[in-house]
């Protein structure tokens, strides 16, 4: 299912210069015999989507492969920058939380880098609909769930979408709550008004339509910029969101949160190798978007775009390049990561 021609080893033969700053003292030739891919826990989207990358690695590159079940980011993260984990599926709020140093990572993580993002999530507060409320201005004083228990980063991104509406937490009843699919619970039982919600989640379409009236995404506030999403945690940005039958909750065009999942790789990774993986990657998107639906929302020109809040890979980008994925954007964006 996943063909593409012999890989030749002397179009890559040039990308081995900056390999050893990058790759723990690894030789940057060096070629992997095998890996493993750091996910969420077994049974989510996460390790469904790490298992068949190595399967696309193992049945292409002949490289042993396995994805590797964690709790969360913030565990195998550190893991990637130690050598200990080939690859890991990171989303982009936490691959820059973890280059920046900040909760929960004690130090940054600053050798980790980018291979491909794979995978786009847009992510909004829902509401009953028939509260009348439509943008996060109209939030100010209602319950709403800004602590999810579970993952750090995506309480400072709902800090984030409030503070499109120049609303603080203060400026709402912060409620906390212990994952996403439970905040929908939240509001389902009248415990909360207002809860954040990946919009492509089963258990939103579920929920909208055992409700009288149904959910209705709430739109960011006035002050919403790509800019000031990135300025209040790195990898997120702005997204329109448009009314689909799978979507009926999308009233109208809705501005939106949004951010993204990346396969980035560890230490051990070399220039050649990241180069092979990336090849890999790209020339098997579209069988590896037919046997995978979240992967579908990524054109296969999308996979390097230059909103990545850690550095690319060398050897990656160097593949992007001659691809034609590359663009002057991502040369300015690359520049600004410190």
């Amino acid at each position: 299912m996943f063909r593409q021609p012999a890989f030749k080893t002397s179009a890559i033969a040039g990308a081995a210069a900056v390999g050893l700053l990058l790759s723990g003292g690894h030789p940057a030739d060096a070629q992997l015999k095998r890996l493993t891919i750091g996910t969420n826990p077994s049974g989510s989207t996460y390790f469904l989507l790490g298992s068949g990358f190595a399967k696309l690695f193992q049945e292409k590159l002949g490289i042993r492969s396995t994805a590797q079940p964690h709790a969360g980011s913030s565990v195998y993260l550190p893991l990637m920058e130690a050598g200990e984990i080939t690859l890991g599926l990171n989303s982009s709020l936490d691959s820059g939380l973890a280059f920046n140093g900040q909760a929960p990572y004690r130090k940054a993580v600053k050798k980790v880098r980018v291979i491909a993002r794979i995978w786009v999530l847009p992510y909004a507060y829902m509401v009953k609909a028939n509260t009348g409320i439509k943008s996060v201005e109209d939030l100010k004083g209602k319950r709403v769930v800004v602590k999810v228990k579970t993952n750090v980063s995506l309480a400072r991104l709902n800090r984030t979408i409030l503070e499109t509406a120049g609303l603080k937490e203060t400026d709402v009843k912060a409620v906390d709550s212990g994952g996403v699919v439970k905040g929908i619970n939240m509001v389902i039982e009248g415990r909360a008004d207002a809860a954040p919600v990946a919009l492509l989640m089963p258990a939103m379409r579920k929920a909208h339509a055992t409700v009288p009236g149904g959910l209705r995404i709430v739109a960011l506030g006035k002050m919403a910029t790509d800019a000031k999403m990135n300025a209040g945690i790195a990898g997120s940005r702005t997204l329109v969101a448009r009314p689909h039958k799978r979507r009926p909750f999308v009233v109208g065009e809705t501005k939106v949160a949004a951010f993204d999942t990346y396969i980035n790789a560890g230490t051990s990774v070399s220039d050649t190798d990241a180069y092979r993986l990336a090849k890999t990657i790209h020339q098997n998107w579209q069988a590896l978007q037919k046997a995978y639906p979240p992967l579908r929302g990524v054109k296969p020109s999308a996979l390097a775009p230059a909103t990545n809040a850690m550095p690319y890979h060398p050897g990656a980008f160097k593949y992007y390049k001659e691809a034609g994925l590359w663009t002057a954007a991502n040369d300015k964006h690359e520049a600004s990561l410190k």
